[in-house]
């Protein structure tokens, strides 16, 4: 039996095509029943344990703002009563007493 190169170039490439359908059949497979749940469940951790993370973050600030230990908070109340005093009292605030935020 004698090969043409045509003859020859199609078997080529049924083999090819057969190897690679072959190759994607199993990573399907792979990917469907292993891969893709043991990703799936390390995703949904990581995503559970961020969303506690930032639950707990936000519940200590809260209870810090409730109870008045935030320095944030008290930063800024200071700044508006200075702010406030020196309006009612008629002066100028001093420049210097603020920092260059733009804080008045």
């Amino acid at each position: 039996m004698t090969l043409t190169p045509t003859e020859l170039f199609w078997m080529l490439f049924g083999a090819a095509a057969l190897a690679s359908g072959i190759t994607l059949i199993v990573l399907h497979f792979a990917f469907k029943y292993r891969i893709g749940p043991q990703l799936e469940r390390r995703i949904d951790h990581r995503l559970k344990t961020g969303a506690k993370l930032l639950e707990e973050s936000i519940r200590l600030r809260l209870v810090e703002v409730l109870t008045g230990k935030s320095d944030v908070i008290r930063d800024r109340a200071k700044g508006i009563a200075k702010t406030g005093i020196s309006l009612l009292s008629g002066r100028r605030p001093i420049r210097d007493e603020y920092d260059d935020e733009g804080d008045f």
